[in-house]
C-alpha cells in the first residue's frame, strides 16, 4: 500500500514538472492547470494513502 501511495505521489510530481512547459509555450494554458492541479491531488491522494498504510500497521 506504501508502494501505490509513492507512485501516486511521484506521477504527480512528474505532472506538476511536466507543466514547467507552459512558460515555454510548448503547452496551452488549459493543459498548463490542469496538470498543475491535477498532479497536486495526486500527490494529495498519494499521500492520504501511505499515511492510511502508517495508521493500518
Amino acid at each position: 500500500m506504501k508502494k501505490l501511495g509513492w507512485m501516486l505521489s511521484g506521477l504527480g510530481a512528474l505532472s506538476i514538472l511536466g507543466s514547467v512547459l507552459y512558460p515555454l509555450q510548448m503547452i496551452s494554458k488549459d493543459t498548463f492547470f490542469i496538470m498543475l492541479l491535477g498532479g497536486a491531488g495526486v500527490m494529495f491522494i498519494g499521500s492520504m494513502i501511505r499515511s492510511f498504510a502508517v495508521l493500518k500497521k
